[in-house]
């Protein structure tokens, strides 16, 4: 089966608890007086700014990047403020899985959407275990753990001695309970350092079964590589993100439904991607569909082919 996740947002309402302090940097003040380079937190847009200038007094970063974003203000004050991005606390949910939120042995919050949530999803985690618990007023009714370790290499006696045993780094649950307001517990464990680059909280939508044939991953590395007059290699590493070719067979009387979701996806609309849980086909990916063509169509089924890219 072929399962997508589609966000529900995560606001100052529906985030009930977090064991993430909101403290990167100082809060901005109107009454202080910033120098350049300093930095500074506004826990009304869960930002992290730096200041462009000396003598930066009384300037609100959060109206200076609305006003730059407004095509109706034709000539906005000077930019005194850089957005750098989510704090520590709301990377768990900023959409870029390469900006992970961290915290020392272990990561733990609640959320409470007033939504039916199908699935929950991580994406650039590094943690022993992540549990994910769902409650239904007082009463626990779901419960999940996954041990994030790949053993998939150890396949007899030999190979538990000789191979690795390697981190995972990602995870998806689609098999949450439906409840109009769960209560859903997130619970990244490990000692030291814990991470997580993205969260998702998603709607469940069946789109249909993935067939073997045509479904697979190729690599995307965004890394620059030139080679000078003298034949030596100037590289600059960046980050790297999957391609992922999902081939669905579907049923003839759900293909329109599919392509109306599928519409209102476009434009780089991220959502979680699970093309199946069978370990020989995995296709798991954080991303959006570049598009879509429709292989065949018959009188009781169609073959839709996904092209989707991930995000880093």
């Amino acid at each position: 089966m072929s399962v997508v996740l589609t966000h529900v947002p995560v606001t100052d309402a529906t985030l009930t608890s977090c064991n993430i302090t909101e403290d990167d940097y100082d809060v901005w003040d109107a009454t202080t007086t910033f120098a350049r380079r300093d930095f500074v937190i506004s826990t009304d847009t869960h930002t992290v700014y730096r200041s462009l200038t000396d003598s930066n007094l009384d300037n609100d970063p959060d109206i200076e990047v609305a006003a730059f974003s407004d095509p109706l203000i034709e000539d906005p004050d000077p930019r005194n403020w850089q957005v750098i991005g989510a704090t520590n606390r709301w990377r768990l949910f900023d959409q870029r899985p390469s900006r992970v939120a961290t915290r020392t042995d272990g990561i733990t919050f609640a959320v409470e959407p007033a939504f039916v949530i199908g699935g929950v999803a991580g994406f650039n985690i590094t943690a022993a275990s992540v549990k994910v618990q769902v409650y239904s007023g007082a009463d626990k009714i779901y419960e999940r753990t996954l041990i994030m370790q790949d053993e998939s290499a150890v396949v007899d006696g030999l190979s538990y001695y000789s191979e690795p045993f390697r981190p995972m780094t990602e995870f998806a649950f689609d098999d949450l309970p439906i409840l109009g307001s769960p209560k859903i517990v997130v619970t990244l464990a490990g000692t030291g350092a814990v991470s997580a680059g993205q969260i998702v909280i998603g709607r469940r939508i069946d789109f249909g079964i993935t067939m073997r044939d045509g479904t697979g991953s190729s690599g995307l590395d965004f890394s620059y590589v030139n080679v000078n007059e003298y034949g030596d290699l100037e590289t600059v590493r960046r980050p790297a993100t999957r391609l992922f070719d999902i081939n669905l067979f579907v049923e003839r009387k759900k293909l329109f439904s599919l392509i109306r979701t599928l519409d209102r996806l476009r434009g780089g609309t991220a959502a979680v991607w699970i093309g199946a849980s069978d370990g020989n086909i995995s296709a798991i990916g954080y991303g959006f569909y570049r598009g879509y063509r429709q292989v065949y169509v018959g009188a009781d089924h169609a073959q839709i082919a996904l092209e989707i890219q991930g995000i880093t």
